[in-house]
């Protein structure tokens, strides 16, 4: 290791010349005249001679120095310090004018200074120029109190006045700097450019060693890269390091960048540089800002990232732990909460626009449209899931669809008194969103509702609707964003209230409040409360008028009431499960009114009943039955061995009045009672009795209107003997009256007759045959006489 100086050297004071007397005195006597002029003459010659070699010599010889001053021990010009390290340069100072000083304390004045400060390979310095500066050779340090303009990184092959290449330029004063180390300090301003931006700050350091700037107080840096000056980043920090080697940049312990339309402001903050433009920003305690003209960003999390493209534009934003994001649009105020968020856009053109916002762990996005000018606000919705996806619209200002990729749920939160509440949950979701944000359809599987509907004056507490399925697709309303229909499929399940439903599919049209329920070919839907339950093909409930169609082999089950109006019934027993068969059924009313239509068949143990359409009205306890008419009553067996003889009614209607215990049967009216009484009218009306006794007949008496016949087959042994006969009993009328209690008929109206195949043909005005004992009264009429005729055998 070597140092020094050099100075040139300074003159000295010419020497005095001394005589000595070469003669006697008194010889100087003698010749003292002639001497005299000798004298004269040689010491003329001497001044001359002396002045001309004084004048060579004052040619010759250089100017003298000034003289120093009283505290100056040297002073030089073009002075050098130098200082290596085994070959390798560390540090070189260069000064006009050197004057080294011993008092007050040793140092060493410069001015016209530059200072290269070499790197640790010595390929590449740090220059230094000031006007002046204090060096201290002891302490390898040099203080410079006036402006000092710093150029970093120069190569050591190029000249200094010749720069090339990335180079920080600082500019401040009152600056000390370690010669050792080319460490350089300063507490005043200090203002700094660079071929990427410029900036500002109060006192800075600089370590050439580790190629690092601190810029101490109020850091103002404008990194513009490479993009247009509109693009240009504004930094500011309490403090910022720069650490050139890592290309980073370090703010603590505040930090604000600008950008355009995007601010963020956080805690400490990391620059990360890559070629000289932004590749990326992490912030700590961070909330940015991005203002467009119709639309506005709003972010923050415990730990940003911000990645930039090589234009300068926001390639991507994430947050970490307490992200939050605000969206507000003229449509609709958008908030997402997460633990992790990251936002993708798009900077292709002259903004960075947002195309996909991503939600990971403890997702929350809630998006509420913004009231329209004489609309209603449409419903909230809140969705929740631990990764929700967000894709927007071009233009990067309204969403296209959302989507989860781990199980989640939905709200639709009111915001009118008539919206109901609806709450969604499923594995996966999928929202499709049209323009203004509004939502268009919507997806999910694995899926579970519940609707909780506004009350109303018919139901004042309505009960929650609960629905489940595998699959669910909804549309919405464009204009206002309400919900128009809603499909289910695949194991489809619902509740509302004790009703409950299954089917393969089922079909909400918000419109009409209506919920079809499908079937796939291999299990029914069905429908069920505490009253009955129904099987068909389809079937439509009417959720506002509680209306209920069923369609295709319907099967119907009425549950016995718990408080009938009457213990009993003929036909209608409100002690026995009704049941029903048919191509259609029509329920109102709450099941007060039902209809069956198409090959009906209704039973209540073995009474059966089969017609075209069947209606039943339960508050009336009436039955009407019209097109092809079968009604079948089981009468009350003696003995529990003994088989119970049937009732069966044909007609074309039916009318049944429980309060009477009347049915009016018209239209070809058949009845088979099963004592082999075979009555045919026009009309019947057949009176029941509501809880017949053991071996009684449930068919108390019929009477029988309009082309009466009445016929009876038995078994006939003829008094005398021989073999059984099938004797024939016949009667016509227009009016016939059955009671069974006696076995008693009546036959009036129309010329009655009654024809036995034994007994032969009788004709009245009334015929009363008695089938107990066999017996036939006949009545005549005043102007004519009864007819018989009598067959002999």
């Amino acid at each position: 290791m070597g140092s020094g100086y050099t100075a040139p050297g300074s003159g000295a004071a010419e020497p005095t010349a001394r005589f000595t007397p070469l003669l006697p005195w008194n010889w100087m006597r003698r010749f003292r005249h002639l001497f005299l002029l000798a004298l004269v003459v040689a010491l003329a010659a001497v001044v001359a001679a002396y002045r001309a070699q004084r004048g060579v010599q004052a040619e010759r010889q250089p100017v003298l120095p000034k003289a120093l001053p009283q505290d100056v021990q040297a002073s030089s010009r073009d002075w050098v310090y130098f200082k290596d390290n085994g070959g390798v340069p560390v540090v070189e100072v260069r000064a006009r004018d050197m004057a080294r000083i011993e008092k007050p304390e040793p140092r060493i004045q410069l001015t016209g200074v530059q200072l290269k400060l070499f790197h640790k390979d010595g390929k590449q310095y740090d220059l230094v120029k000031s006007a002046a500066a204090i060096f201290d050779e002891a302490g390898s340090s040099l203080f410079s109190e006036g402006d000092v303009e710093i150029t970093l990184a120069i190569p050591a092959d190029q000249p200094a006045d010749q720069p090339t290449g990335r180079l920080l330029t600082i500019k401040t004063s009152g600056v000390d700097f370690d010669a050792s180390t080319g460490r350089a300090h300063t507490e005043r301003p200090v203002q700094f450019a660079f071929d990427s931006g410029d900036g500002t700050a109060t006192g800075a350091t600089y370590e050439p060693a580790e190629r690092q700037l601190h810029l101490h107080n109020e850091a103002h840096l404008v990194w513009r890269g490479r993009g247009p000056a509109e693009r240009a980043m504004v930094i500011e920090a309490g403090q910022l390091i720069y650490r050139e080697s890592e290309a980073r940049v370090l703010l603590t312990p505040w930090s604000r960048f600008t950008r355009q339309s995007l601010k963020m402001e956080g805690a400490e903050s990391t620059v990360y540089l890559d070629k000289g433009h932004i590749q990326r920003v992490e912030s700590v305690k961070a909330r940015g800002v991005d203002a467009q003209p119709n639309r506005e960003l709003d972010f923050s999390a415990d730990l940003l990232h911000l990645f930039f493209n090589a234009d300068s534009h926001v390639e991507k934003i994430t947050g970490e732990t307490n992200a939050v994001l605000n969206a507000k649009t003229a449509t609709a105020n958008t908030r997402v909460t997460t633990d992790r968020l990251d936002l993708e856009f798009n900077a292709a053109g002259k903004e960075s626009l947002l195309q996909t916002a991503t939600a990971h762990g403890s997702s929350m996005l809630e998006s509420k449209p913004t009231v329209r000018p004489g609309g209603v606000q449409p419903p909230t919705r809140l969705l929740k899931s631990d990764v929700i996806v967000a894709r927007m619209r071009d233009g990067g200002q309204e969403l296209a669809q959302v989507e989860t990729h781990t199980p989640g749920t939905v709200d639709f939160l009111p915001n009118a008194p008539a919206q109901p509440r609806r709450h969604l949950e499923a594995n996966r979701l999928w929202m499709t969103y049209g323009p203004r944000n509004m939502l268009e359809a919507f997806r999910a599987v694995q899926v579970s509702t519940r609707t909780d509907k506004p009350p109303t004056r018919r139901t004042p507490k309505p009960p929650p609707a609960i629905t489940f399925s595998d699959d669910l697709t909804a549309s919405f309303h464009p204009a206002t964003g309400d919900l128009t229909k809603l499909e289910q499929w695949n194991n489809f399940r619902y509740q509302e209230g004790e009703r409950q439903a299954t089917a393969t599919k089922a079909t909400l049209e918000q419109a009409t409040d209506r919920i079809l329920l499908e079937s796939d070919g291999k299990s029914q839907a069905k429908t069920w409360d505490p009253t009955g339950s129904l099987t068909a093909n389809t079937i439509t409930l009417d959720q506002a008028t509680g209306r209920t169609f069923a369609e295709g082999n319907v099967l119907s089950t009425r549950l016995p009431d718990s408080k009938p109006a009457k213990n009993n019934s003929a036909m209608l027993s409100p002690g026995e499960p009704l049941y029903a068969r048919a191509q259609r059924m029509t329920a109102v009313d709450n099941n007060r009114d039902l209809t069956y239509e198409g090959a009906a068949t209704l039973w209540q143990a073995a009474n059966r009943l089969q017609a075209d359409r069947v209606r039943i009205l339960r508050e009336k306890q009436t039955l009407d039955a019209e097109g092809n008419v079968v009604s079948q009553l089981i009468d009350s067996s003696p003995d529990q061995k003994t088989a119970a003889p049937v009732t069966i009614v044909r007609a074309q209607s039916l009318h049944y009045d429980d309060a009477q215990n009347l049915a009016h049967y018209k239209g070809n009216v058949r009845l088979n009672q099963g004592g082999g009484m075979d009555v045919q009218s026009a009309e019947l009306r057949a009176f029941l009795v509501d809880e017949p006794k053991p071996g009684q007949s449930r068919l108390q008496k019929a009477f029988a209107d309009g082309s009466v016949i009445i016929l009876q087959q038995a078994a006939y042994k003829p008094p005398g003997g021989g073999p059984s006969v099938i004797r024939t009993r016949r009667g016509t009328a227009e009016h016939a009256e059955y009671y069974l209690a006696d076995g008693r008929v009546i036959l009036r109206g129309g010329n009655p007759q009654m024809a036995d195949s034994v007994k032969g043909t009788t004709r009245g005005r009334q015929l009363t045959w008695f089938s107990a004992n066999d017996s036939l009264l006949v009545e005549g009429a005043e102007t004519q006489p009864v007819k018989s005729r009598i067959l002999r055998r």
